[in-house]
């Protein structure tokens, strides 16, 4: 499998924030300790670290690569810096090496954040491999689907002897959400075929949600940092789906890696900031393909543009840095400003389709659609 290493334990949880908390915990995070993140994330991240107690500190991105900016995390640490959450954002590789350093440096506990990465690598070397933790997802919206679908990977020695103590509360979720984490997969299908023919994809998923026939990725409690869940086990019908997607991770990833590269090729719109290309060192799992538009008015623009011609665009990370849209912002302790990069980024950047369902003939439409967009 492609977690397993000789030297690291796996726990395997329901839900990210589960993951990220249970990681906290073992490490015994006290009151006065700070964590600091990517002031560009979800609030997923967030939570976990505020209902554990922690300080939560912003650390502001690069603007040409997305990646966490080494020169301000530095600036960042403090006596009180216990850890650095280290996201790989839309399964590019941060300067994961370079952060290496400094946290030994200064004593510093790392969690790679592998949400969006996995199947990526960087000289070589799997991401998930450099950090005293890393969590990888197999939510529906990541590179696999299992639905839902969180890893715990511990690599640190260390604290091998705490796995007992996080299993040892955990519990499987309810018969009835389980069902409804299963029946995502056959709902999110038909919407997506059928989503431009007589807007009927846009009606399974308008009904889903308002029926509750599937579970919410992400709370309205979550988004005001109070949800507290974190004691679920991933069920044995969700882990043979996992068992599944991981067989066809190279094909999937293969075939994105084809989209992008014909996006690259062809997308020609003057209205387009910069277009997001991998690196020489890393091997990217194209996990989304994102474009930054020149303003966020341009970029309301062209999600209304898209969205009128049946173009289905993820628009989880845009809009506003602590992702996605909702967040109580007063709760995250975020302070508007302190990160302006996260923040201009996010108000213009939106991500194009690349995922296995997409057609040649989708993905010309696209590319026309775009190269005509005024």
């Amino acid at each position: 499998m492609y977690l397993n290493r000789e030297k690291s334990k796996i726990i395997s949880l329901y839900n990210w924030r589960s993951a990220l908390y249970q990681a906290l915990k073992i490490i015994w995070i006290k009151k006065s300790d700070e964590v600091i993140v990517t002031a560009y994330t979800c609030v997923s991240v967030i939570n976990a670290v505020i209902q554990s107690w922690a300080k939560i500190i912003y650390s502001d991105i690069e603007e040409t690569t997305l990646w966490i900016d080494p020169i301000k995390l530095n600036k960042n640490i403090t006596k009180n810096t216990k850890v650095i959450v280290v996201q790989h954002t839309f399964g590019k590789a941060a300067q994961i090496e370079r952060i290496w350093k400094i946290a030994k440096e200064k004593k510093i506990l790392i969690i790679e954040d592998c949400a969006h990465s996995l199947w990526s690598r960087v000289d070589g070397v799997k991401l998930g491999w450099f950090a005293d933790f890393s969590i990888f997802s197999t939510g529906r919206d990541k590179v696999i689907s299992s639905v839902t679908g969180w890893f715990l990977v511990i690599n640190n020695q260390k604290y091998f002897k705490k796995i007992d103590t996080i299993k040892a509360i955990l519990k499987i979720p309810s018969r009835k959400r389980v069902i409804k984490d299963i029946m995502y997969n056959i709902f999110a299908y038909k919407a997506y075929k059928l989503y431009d023919f007589f807007s009927i994809g846009k009606w399974i998923i308008f009904i889903t949600r308002k029926l509750w026939l599937i579970n919410e990725i992400i709370t309205q409690k979550e988004k005001n940092c109070q949800f507290q869940e974190f004691n679920y086990i991933l069920p044995n019908s969700l882990a043979f789906l996992v068992s599944k997607e991981l067989e066809r991770i190279k094909v999937y990833s293969n075939y994105k890696k084809l989209l992008a590269e014909y996006y690259n090729s062809n997308i020609k719109s003057k209205y387009l900031e910069k277009i997001y290309k991998p690196l020489k060192n890393e091997k990217n799992n194209y996990f989304r393909y994102p474009i930054i538009l020149k303003s966020s008015k341009q970029k309301n623009k062209f999600y209304a543009y898209m969205k009128k011609n049946n173009i289905l665009l993820w628009n989880y990370w845009s809009w506003n840095n602590i992702v996605p849209a909702g967040v109580n912002e007063k709760n995250t302790r975020y302070k508007t400003w302190s990160c302006p990069v996260s923040e201009d980024i996010s108000s213009r950047i939106v991500t194009i389709p690349n995922h296995k369902l997409v057609s040649i003939k989708d993905m010309e439409k696209i590319i026309s659609l775009i190269n005509k967009f005024k």
